[in-house]
């Protein structure tokens, strides 16, 4: 009987190592197999983890390139408290950075001394334009996805008179940005935008009239229903015999809105008798006679006529300058060039297509002279960090000197260059007058 019960015992021992190893090894198969989803689970969350990372850059990059270059839905601030508006809203603004040689036509070179102006940045958003006289109503605002401050032109009819330009003499410049935000395809009686320079004695005389005093001359900007949109200018004079006038259609005012919603430039350039107005790096008009050999201008206003709600004029960057630059005497005889009409897009080193002429024509002073090496210099305002300001001043003279090279065939042996920041201020004031003096780019004779 001892036996036997020993027998059983010594079975039960054996039955229970077996059961015991076959749980363990189940239960390491189990515990394997938990690791395993385990790991696989970490190594996913860790690749969705990256994969987000490289989704968000993406996204992120692709957004700040939209904002910068393309504007898409740009809408317009009036309050301080950055309140935007449903209406109006700007279409997109695509950037694109042609080759100046698509320019090889475009002769404007600006005025060698800047007088006025005025980019807004002194006002208050929602307010009046505090230097300038009116009889319609306009305000300053912003534009999501434009820099800078613009003065809103709305409906009505009425003059817009610039109380800081008081000089007129035979050689200027008066160069200014212009955007509208209406679909040209739909129905206005009026969408115009005109300057005009005239012989008023006063600058508040004539404020309802788009053709003041006596004598004068005026560029159009129009977008009404009868011609959809076009350029025009009219030369009006007290002989009715001297009157001119022409107009032109051009590919931003067509009614598939190619321009809707983009910044233009405007450039007119008087010499003596001479006026020649350019629209987007486009000579536009060319008129020998222009004004008469006793006319004298005394006044310059814009004027505006709008007769629908939301169909909107916006200007901005209003420079006037004056004197014939003499680029060849400056920077061969003297030794140093100042410019101011190389202009760049606001904290970038992106040459401002406007600069072609003045760039061709320092291009052309550099390649007569092919043993004349010149020091490029960079300058900018006193505005943001010195560092900052330096670095940039830097950029901007590196791509003048590359634009010369590449573009206009300048030996790159006469070229050098270099950045001084704000470190050279040539007007320590603060407003829009002294600000833009300053930003500069010099050429020194070696």
């Amino acid at each position: 009987m001892k036996v036997k019960t020993n027998s059983k015992l010594l079975l039960f021992i054996i039955l229970l190592i077996g059961f015991s190893q076959a749980s363990q090894a189940q239960l390491w198969k189990k515990l394997k197999n938990k690791i395993e989803k385990k790991v696989e689970q970490k190594v996913g969350e860790k690749v969705d983890k990256e994969a987000e990372k490289i989704l968000d850059k993406t996204l992120n990059g692709k957004n700040k390139k939209q904002n910068k270059s393309s504007k898409k839905n740009s809408k317009i601030t009036t309050h301080k408290d950055s309140l935007k508006l449903k209406e109006p809203v700007l279409k997109s603004n695509t950037s694109i950075t042609p080759t100046f040689k698509s320019y090889s036509k475009f002769d404007f070179i600006s005025g060698e001394k800047i007088i006025a102006y005025e980019d807004f940045s002194q006002d208050e958003i929602g307010d009046l334009p505090a230097r300038w006289n009116s009889t319609n109503s306009a305000e300053v605002v912003t534009i999501e996805g434009i820099d800078g401050k613009w003065m809103q032109l709305v409906k009505g009819a009425g003059a817009f008179v610039p109380d800081f330009i008081e000089e007129f003499p035979d050689n200027f410049t008066f160069e200014f940005d212009i955007i509208y935000n209406y679909d040209i395809a739909e129905y206005c009686l009026e969408r115009e935008v005109s300057v005009i320079f005239s012989d008023v004695e006063n600058p508040e005389y004539d404020l309802e009239k788009n053709a003041p005093g006596n004598n004068g001359f005026s560029f159009t900007i129009a977008g009404g229903v009868s011609y959809h949109g076009e350029l025009r200018y009219k030369k009006y004079a007290s002989d009715a015999k001297l009157n001119l006038s022409s107009k032109k259609r051009n590919q931003f005012l067509e009614t598939d809105n190619k321009g809707r919603g983009k910044k233009m430039h405007v450039a007119v350039w008087r010499q003596k008798r001479r006026m020649r107005v350019y629209f987007n790096e486009e000579k536009v008009f060319d008129i020998p006679r222009a004004f008469s050999k006793k006319q004298t201008l005394k006044n310059v206003r814009f004027f505006s006529s709008i007769t629908e709600e939301n169909n909107n004029y916006y200007i901005s960057n209003v420079r006037y300058a004056i004197g014939k630059p003499d680029v060849r005497g400056k920077l061969i005889t003297e030794g140093k060039l100042v410019s101011y009409g190389i202009t760049f897009d606001i904290n970038s080193s992106l040459i401002k297509t406007s600069s072609y002429g003045t760039l061709k024509k320092i291009a052309s002073v550099l390649k007569q002279n092919p043993k004349v090496k010149v020091l490029i210099v960079g300058h900018t305002d006193a505005d943001g960090s010195a560092d900052t300001n330096l670095i940039l001043s830097k950029s901007r003279a590196k791509s003048v000197k590359d634009v010369l090279v590449t573009e206009f065939d300048v030996s790159e042996n006469q070229l050098s260059y270099k950045g001084k920041g704000e470190s050279e201020l040539l007007n320590e004031g603060t407003s829009s007058e002294s600000k833009a003096k300053n930003r500069r780019v010099e050429f020194i004779k070696q």
